[in-house]
Parts: C-alpha cells; sequence; structure tokens
C-alpha cells in the first residue's frame, strides 16, 4: 500500500463505504480508530448484510438467510421486513447483543479491494466515525501496521478469502437448480387468511430431497450440505422476525421483496 489513492483508486463500489480509499502511510500515517457511542448506527437503516458460508450456522440461529437472486445469488442475512429498518439496532445505534452480528460488519471500516493492477490492498472507509485524528489504535507505527491494526486486517482479510468459497457455493447451487422464490406470509391481527408480504430466494426443499445419492455424498463431503440445511432451517425466523417487528408497534404492509 505504498502508492498514494490517487495513482492507485479503488475500482467499483463497496455497500456500505462511502469514502473507500487505499490505506497508505503517507496519506493515513497520523490517523488510527477510536471508540464510538453508537458504533452499529451506520447499519440501523439497512434491512440485510452479506453473509459468507462460514457464517451460516451462527446467523441461522437469529435470521432468516436468503439468496440476492437466482442468476447471480448471494447470500444474505434479513434484519427488516417491509422496509428498510434494522431490527436488532437500537435507536442509540447498538446491536443487540443477543443476536449474531454478521462478519461484513465487524469488519467495516477495514476491507479488501481489487486496484487497477489487479493486486489486492487494504482499504479503509475514511467517512466512517471511528476513524480518527487522534486513534486510540493507530493505523501504523513506524513504517509497518500496528499491531492490533494488523490483527483487525488479518480479521478483514479471512473473510475477503471465505467470499471465493461462498462465490462458489452459489454457482454450485445454481447449477444443481436448487433455487425458487418463496413467499413470507403474514396474518394481520384479527385476520382469518394469510396474506404475501414479500418474496425471496433460497435453496427449494423440495428439489434437494431429489438430488442422487452422490451428489448429496459430494455436497456432505466438502461441508455444504451443513451450509444447505442452515440455510433451510433459518427459514424458521421469519416469524420471529415478523415478532420482533411488532414489539415496536411498526405496522406490516406489503411489500415487493422481503430483503
Amino acid at each position: 500500500t505504498s502508492a498514494t489513492t490517487a495513482e492507485r483508486p479503488v475500482l467499483g463500489r463497496m455497500f456500505l463505504y462511502e469514502q473507500p480509499q487505499l490505506l497508505t502511510k503517507e496519506e493515513h500515517g497520523g490517523l488510527g480508530l477510536s471508540a464510538v457511542p453508537q458504533p452499529y448506527d451506520f447499519v440501523r437503516r439497512v434491512r440485510a448484510l452479506p453473509l459468507a458460508t462460514l457464517e451460516f450456522a451462527a446467523a441461522q440461529r437469529d435470521y432468516p438467510i436468503v439468496f440476492s437472486d437466482s442468476e447471480l445469488p448471494a447470500p444474505l442475512a434479513v434484519l427488516g421486513i417491509a422496509d428498510d429498518l434494522n431490527l436488532y439496532v437500537d435507536e442509540s445505534g447498538n446491536w443487540d447483543r443477543a443476536h449474531y452480528i454478521p462478519y461484513y460488519v465487524r469488519c467495516h471500516p477495514i476491507s479488501f479491494a481489487a486496484a487497477r493492477d489487479d493486486q489486492l490492498a487494504v482499504v479503509i472507509d475514511r467517512a466512517a466515525p471511528a476513524i480518527s485524528e487522534e486513534p486510540d489504535e493507530p493505523f501504523f507505527e513506524g513504517d509497518k501496521l500496528a499491531e492490533k491494526m494488523q490483527a483487525r486486517v488479518d480479521f478483514s482479510a479471512r473473510y475477503y478469502y471465505e467470499g471465493t468459497k461462498t462465490r462458489a457455493f452459489c454457482e454450485r447451487l445454481k447449477a444443481l437448480e436448487l433455487f425458487t422464490t418463496q413467499q413470507v406470509m403474514h396474518r394481520p391481527a384479527g385476520g382469518e387468511e394469510e396474506q404475501p408480504i414479500g418474496r425471496y430466494v433460497a435453496i427449494d426443499s423440495d428439489k434437494l430431497g431429489k438430488l442422487d445419492a452422490e451428489t448429496l455424498r459430494a455436497l456432505n463431503a466438502d461441508g455444504s450440505l451443513a451450509a444447505i440445511y442452515a440455510q433451510v432451517f433459518s427459514l424458521q425466523n421469519w416469524n420471529r422476525l415478523l415478532d420482533r417487528r411488532a414489539r415496536r408497534g411498526l405496522p406490516m404492509t406489503p411489500a415487493a421483496s422481503a430483503p
């Protein structure tokens, strides 16, 4: 990361990163991270977050896990329904400690991106409130990353490389034609019939049950089958999500898509 941001701009856009910059000693040598009173306020209006397959086992206990679509599928943890409101972050900008916090959010404001020369570089969100000119944790010590910052970078690197496995997992499910569009149903208070309030893409349990033994053995051998069942089981959390919204006194209206 010795080149300046102007020489090696970040390619593309990064979800939740308002001002992504390549981390360099020249531009960010005096900066670092400090604790902020509202650490998760930046995702308070986000209804779904990216997930890696590594997270499925933990996330399925708390959130419905769905896919972005069936053509370019990417896993998402659903945090809200009917509007852009994260039901797990309160008005003080804190995440409910009883529930799993996705990797993508825990990495912020540090990530990785491709530069113009197709190399990977460390990225920071310069607009993040946690980045400070009087930091508790400086980015650099001398010419190298500070020890605590190196640990944060390593944590983000793990998530970045898990993304490769996650994309391969999704492509495999697509090739097996396991994706289907499903609906979230809700019975209004005093109503007799359930009404659809959203659509989402998920794994079809019926199609999964029709896979041949050889395919199932292969999915089990590489750990894919465990992630598949975690996603299927996670759909039981739709009712918990609806209950969580009701406890906030928020009305439920039909939506075009759940996540």
